[in-house]
């Protein structure tokens, strides 16, 4: 039994099943009219070769009367035998024509009247061959003359009217069932017709009813999907009982938990940078000022305990920060202004940035650019600027060079690279760099201070601009991050 719910299962039936069911019913129907046709050219074969078997009789008669009116007025020998042939071929004639009409009533009883009057006419034709008649005399006076026997003449025409009668049945027959057989043609042209609309109709209906209750409404969910993806708001319910509209309750649901959960997390994003990150930052800068002894003087132990505290406070800021960055970009739908600008302005803007951390870490800045003009959100490449040069600087060796470069691939994309001459990255770890809170190194998030979000964070700026990110790296000879926009 088919489960209650497999409501698209049955529809498939039904798209299926009917259109199998009609063609078997007109292909049955069309057969049986053919079947009816050909029974009736069967008949129209069967009513010829009667009719070709009852002229061969008389033909056969007519040689026989022939044959012994000529031996009666020549006497030559030959006429004998020769008439005896057509008398055995008169004879087989009339069998044949009682075979012929076997099966049907009619023809049996005309065929033996036929064949009765025909044989009693051969036979009267054979006694002129064993009596003695004078040469040249009248036949027909002679028979008239023998009043003990049947006249030749009576015998020969009634044969003839038998056969007649028996001609003009079977004609008759024959128009009965030529219009028979018209009938059935017209019959199978109509069923051709009717069964070619009926085809078309019943093919368009079915084409209907599957695009409107399947095709259409499947379109509705597939367009929620996208819709939930970008958490807009979804179509109006498809309605009915199927699975899709099932699949289309489920998605309604989830987009009702998800903004939910929108809504908390938002709230929580707010908590985050209300009581966490504001109160950090204000830690951040006391701590500072003490690790530096603005404020007072400090022994040695102290100062190296309060530069670790701002250390790892600095840590903890960055890691909110990323993932407040993480939260605005979620989704990839954070707005972007767009504006002319330079490769020039944003490398300048970086650079900027990271000069300080440079100079510490002992690396100098090189610069390959073209100032090639663009149309893009120059503060968030900026962004994904400093995120490259900031991990150039940190896994390079002091006293090495980070270049920067830029080209234009054509007329509409710019390609902006970061080379550094550091560690590199073990080839299984490529496809990872871009990946959330994934670190070549483990201890990486100690030494270097990362957080794992700064290169997913780059990633979602770069596919906002509708660009690519990538990186090339040979382990102990360094890395190239690039992207393109």
């Amino acid at each position: 039994m088919i489960n209650q719910r497999s409501k698209l299962l049955l529809k498939g039936l039904v798209v299926i099943i009917l259109p199998t069911v009609f063609q078997l019913v007109f292909h049955i129907i069309l057969a049986v009219t053919l079947y009816q046709s050909e029974q009736e050219v069967y008949k129209v074969i069967e009513s010829k070769k009667v009719v070709s078997a009852a002229t061969s009789v008389v033909t056969k008669l007519i040689d026989c009367e022939l044959i012994a009116v000529f031996y009666n007025s020549n006497r030559l020998p030959f006429l004998q035998m020769k008439f005896m042939d057509e008398k055995r071929k008169a004879e087989l004639a009339c069998r044949e024509l009682i075979e012929l009409c076997k099966g049907d009533s009619e023809r049996t009883k005309n065929a033996a009247i036929i064949k009765e009057s025909s044989l009693k006419t051969l036979n009267r034709l054979s006694d002129m061959f064993t009596e003695e008649f004078e040469q040249e005399i009248d036949v027909k006076n002679y028979v008239d003359s023998d009043v003990r026997i049947d006249k030749v003449y009576d015998f020969f025409t009634l044969a003839l009217r038998n056969v007649d009668d028996l001609l003009e049945v079977e004609k008759e027959r024959q128009a009965s069932v030529g219009k028979r057989q018209r009938y059935f043609d017209s019959k199978i042209k109509r069923i051709i017709i009717y069964g070619v609309i009926l085809n078309i109709v019943l093919t368009v209906g079915l084409a209907v009813y599957l695009t409107a209750s399947t095709t259409m409404r499947l379109k509705v969910v597939l367009d929620n999907t996208r819709r939930l993806l970008k958490r807009e708001a979804l179509a109006p319910p498809v309605g009915g009982d199927d699975e899709i509209s099932q699949l289309d309750r489920v998605f309604h649901a989830t987009a009702s938990d998800l903004a939910r959960v929108d809504r908390q997390r938002k709230h929580l994003v707010e908590l985050v940078r209300n009581e966490l990150s504001v109160p950090l930052s204000k830690v951040q800068y006391s701590l500072h000022n003490l690790s530096h002894g603005i404020i007072a003087e400090l022994t040695e132990k102290a100062q190296s305990r309060l530069t670790m505290a701002a250390h790892d406070t600095d840590r903890v800021i960055r890691l909110i920060d990323d993932l407040l960055s993480i939260e605005d970009m979620q989704g990839g739908a954070f707005d972007l202004v767009i504006k002319e600008t330079s490769t020039q302005e944003i490398i300048y803007a970086s650079i900027a940035s990271v000069k300080q951390l440079a100079e510490r870490n002992e690396i100098k800045l090189e610069m390959i650019d073209s100032n090639i003009k663009m149309v893009a959100d120059k503060d968030r490449l900026v962004q994904v600027l400093i995120n490259f040069l900031s991990n150039a600087i940190k896994f390079s060796a002091a006293n090495s060079s980070i270049v920067i470069k830029t080209e234009a691939l054509d007329e509409d994309r710019v390609r902006i690279s970061v080379t550094d001459k550091g560690r590199g990255i073990p080839e299984e770890k490529l496809g990872d760099v871009f990946e959330r809170f994934k670190q070549v190194d483990k201890s990486d998030q100690v030494e270097k201070g990362g957080t794992g979000l700064g290169l997913p964070i780059s990633k979602t700026i770069v596919e906002q601009h509708g660009g690519e990110i990538g990186v090339t790296s040979k382990e102990g000879e360094g890395s190239t991050f690039w992207f393109i926009v």
